[in-house]
């Protein structure tokens, strides 16, 4: 047991790490910086691809909008669906609307070409499938400056399934604001993302990284470090936004394969650095459980409702500051889950071909 004690610690600190960090990162008030971002200084990029009906959903949820930006520009990567219907009865001056060149492909190309054709100084990309409040412009405003700014996601779900689904998703995003404060953010995403068009242009180095379809945001993020450009972790309450949870165990591990690989593929040394603590702990919980369960379930009962008790503690505080209260009830059930769920992404990342929009995701 002097082992599983031990562990027990490095646990209690390694939360204790996570829920400072984090607080700090949520209590800081933005609005009370000199220089703030206006509306007007901002164009909305939005790339897509055989997304109709998620793009009628945006442009009505962008019709109640009580703040606006100068434009949105919509950049269609060689849908294969009726999306130029979607646009036909728009009126209004402040949508723009392009299509990739037959020899151009890939959400990171309709990006670049979407910030080419926007004349302000911030650039934020939105992705087709998500929905925001209508005072979301309001909050922009309240934003302090800084070339990159990593905005909120959250995820809708409709069943208990969808639900467990998004813990791991959440547990990361406390990660990265922790890691936010300690030292710097180690992801973001991409659904939901500010910045200057001179930093993105100083920096985005496409060529090194086009030909995998995916990780927009990730190498971004890591080209803007990496040249020391600021980079700036918006708290919780300020211009969150809301996407559709997958819906089947096949779309959410192929999205959490995909999110895999472009982390990997980033090879950034303070991310791996979380993902192994991350992964220490997952595997001696786990071994620590197959043993007792084995030798005394009892003790196994026992040293579990342990590490639940634990969980709950700390994460029951940040999933009630993000409107999540269901998933505190779940995280026993996916405190159970997680080792085989990491195995199972691992190996689907190795030993599965990956398709994304109908592409394989790495040209």
């Amino acid at each position: 047991m002097l082992g599983f004690s031990i562990l027990i610690v490095l646990y209690l600190i390694f939360y204790i790490i996570l829920i400072i960090g984090w607080r700090i990162t949520q209590d800081s008030n933005p609005a009370k910086v000199d220089s703030n971002i206006k509306p007007s200084e901002l164009t909305v990029v939005v790339p897509f691809r055989n997304e109709c009906d998620n793009l009628s959903t945006l442009l009505t949820n962008i019709n109640t909008l009580k703040t606006l930006p100068t434009k949105f520009i919509f950049i269609d990567d060689h849908s294969e669906d009726d999306w130029s219907v979607t646009f036909e009865n728009i009126n209004n001056d402040l949508i723009e609307v392009y299509s990739l060149n037959e020899s151009d492909y890939g959400k990171k190309t309709a990006i670049q070409e979407g910030v080419k054709h926007a004349a302000t100084k911030y650039i934020l990309c939105w992705d087709a499938d998500i929905q925001f409040e209508d005072n979301y412009f309001n909050d922009i405003e309240k934003l302090k400056t800084a070339d990159l700014i990593i905005l909120p996601v959250h995820f809708k779900s409709e069943n208990i399934l969808q639900s467990i689904g998004e813990i791991d998703f959440y547990l990361a995003n406390l990660v990265n604001q922790a890691s936010a404060y300690w030292q710097r953010p180690i992801m973001c995403n991409g659904a939901n993302l500010l910045f200057t068009k001179s930093a993105y242009l100083e920096t985005i180095n496409l060529k090194s990284h086009a030909h995998i379809l995916s990780g927009d945001d990730m190498f971004l993020l890591h080209y803007m470090i990496k040249q020391k450009k600021e980079v700036y972790c918006a708290p919780n309450q300020f211009c969150t936004i809301r996407t559709q949870s997958p819906s089947s165990f096949l779309g959410y591990f192929s999205q959490r394969t995909r999110w895999f690989g472009k982390s990997l593929l980033i090879k950034d040394g303070l991310l791996n650095f979380w993902a192994i603590v991350q992964f220490i702990f997952t595997v001696s919980f786990f071994s620590f459980f197959i043993y007792w369960i084995l030798e005394d379930p009892k003790t196994f009962g026992i040293i579990f409702l342990l590490k639940c008790g634990i969980d709950l503690s700390f994460l029951s505080v940040y999933f009630y500051s993000i409107k999540k209260n269901i998933l505190t009830l779940l995280i026993p059930f996916y405190g159970l889950l997680f080792p085989i769920y990491n195995l199972f992404i691992l190996f689907s990342f190795y030993f599965r071909k990956q398709k994304w929009k109908g592409r394989k995701l790495y040209q």
